[in-house]
């Protein structure tokens, strides 16, 4: 057992003594896997196979303050672990970001089409931005180190607020907020990352907004925009389809138009998904993804994926 899960076992364990009333242990995980095929590999490939456990402790302080402490550990990535403390004042969290960055919930293009990537761009696609979760890419920033404040509903909107710590030399603490809520239905968000100075930019800000439409017959339809200062920026539509009646399973497209800075020509590319549930926590996903980049021809790639849920 490496130190970092030795310190979060025995943070876990101090929560645990403050305080004598009863609280709740929840045990979870899940067993992801995807394959690819296409032009961008040899042959059917293994992409990647990842296992996570995570442990939820949550309890009221005799105070009347909650709290919920999370550890969680993944497959080649080690161990992780986030304290949050709840009030009626809204909830502080400090660790990994494991209880929600403060744009999490925009990761996730507007309809969620594709388990092949976190950033869901079409293979072949690259965008130019930082999208502030956990930190998690920002070069010189630890993801093992920021803070987050998330607001009560105030008038139904929901304002989250997170400082992530820079480690390295030459690069300043990453600055991340967001809004959420509904406006006549529309579900909205809107978020910014501040990476501050760095040795790669000078004053990097990133923004992302993300609506999605009331259901419509049972479709969804979102819009989503990631802009960067110092690189690309692009725009998605999307839709996902009630189930599919005999095959319970939702088709998901979403168009992409990648503003290329500096180039002769933009790229843009789509993902077409059919993803389907078979209940307790198994989804399977089969995809497709075109892209368009420069001049160069339409790039196909294929995946398979599948998500286990306890």
């Amino acid at each position: 057992m490496n130190n970092k899960i030795l310190s979060a076992t025995t943070a876990l364990a101090s929560i645990m003594a403050l305080s004598s009333a009863q609280a709740d242990i929840t045990v979870g995980g899940t067993f992801n896997g995807l394959w690819g095929s296409g032009d961008s590999y040899a042959s059917q490939e293994r992409i990647s196979i990842t296992e996570s456990a995570y442990v939820t402790y949550t309890d009221t302080l005799d105070n009347g303050m909650g709290i919920e402490g999370v550890m969680a550990y993944e497959s080649g990535g080690g161990g992780d672990f986030d304290i949050s403390f709840i009030s009626d004042m809204g909830t502080v969290s400090f660790g990994n970001g494991l209880s929600g960055g403060p744009v999490d919930s925009m990761d996730s293009h507007p309809v969620k089409s594709s388990f092949a990537s976190s950033r869901k761009l079409p293979q072949g696609l690259s965008a130019d931005y930082e999208d502030g979760d956990g930190v998690t890419g920002a070069a010189g920033f630890d993801d093992s180190n920021q803070i987050v404040y998330t607001s009560p509903k105030i008038n139904g909107f929901t304002v989250k607020a997170g400082i992530g710590f820079g480690t390295t030399a030459g690069y300043d603490d990453i600055m991340a907020y967001s809004i959420s809520g509904k406006i006549a239905g529309f579900s909205v968000k809107g978020g910014i990352v501040d990476e501050g100075n760095t040795d790669s930019r000078t004053g990097d800000e990133n923004y992302m907004i993300g609506i999605k439409a009331p259901k419509l017959a049972g479709y969804t339809i979102g819009y989503g925009l990631y802009d960067s200062d110092s690189g690309d920026s692009y725009t998605v539509i999307g839709v996902k389809t009630p189930k599919i009646p005999g095959l319970d399973a939702t088709f998901q497209y979403e168009y992409f138009d990648v503003d290329n800075t500096g180039a002769t020509a933009d790229d843009d590319g789509s993902i077409a998904s059919l993803q389907k549930s078979f209940g307790g926590g198994v989804k399977a996903s089969l995809e497709y993804h075109v892209a368009s980049v420069g001049s160069n021809e339409d790039v196909e790639n294929f995946f398979i994926g599948y998500k286990i849920g306890f």
